[in-house]
C-alpha cells in the first residue's frame, strides 16, 4: 500500500501557484495508464522519497512511456473501489 503527502503549492518552499501540487509519494499500489484511447493496468513501486517511481505491467515488464512530459494522477482508494 502506497502513502501520499501533498503540497498544495508546489516543492515546499516555492511560491503558490508557480507549479502544480507537488506530493511524495512512497510505496506500492496498482494503476491505469491511459494511451491512444486504451487503459492499461500497471503497478507502481517506490521504496523511499529519495528514488523514482517504477511502473510495471501485470506480467512484470516495465511499463514504456512515450518521450515527453507525462501526467501522474492521485486518486484515493475509496475513488478506486468505486469504478
Amino acid at each position: 500500500m502506497g502513502h501520499s503527502r501533498t503540497y498544495p503549492a508546489s516543492r515546499p518552499g516555492q511560491d503558490a501557484g508557480a507549479r502544480p501540487p507537488y506530493a511524495e509519494s512512497t510505496g506500492s499500489g496498482s494503476g491505469l495508464v491511459l494511451r491512444g484511447g486504451q487503459a492499461y493496468p500497471i503497478r507502481w513501486s517506490r521504496p523511499g522519497v529519495d528514488g523514482g517511481t517504477m511502473f510495471t505491467t501485470p506480467s512484470g515488464q516495465v511499463m514504456t512511456f512515450a518521450r515527453g512530459q507525462v501526467w501522474v494522477v492521485l486518486a484515493a482508494a475509496q475513488a478506486a473501489a468505486a469504478r
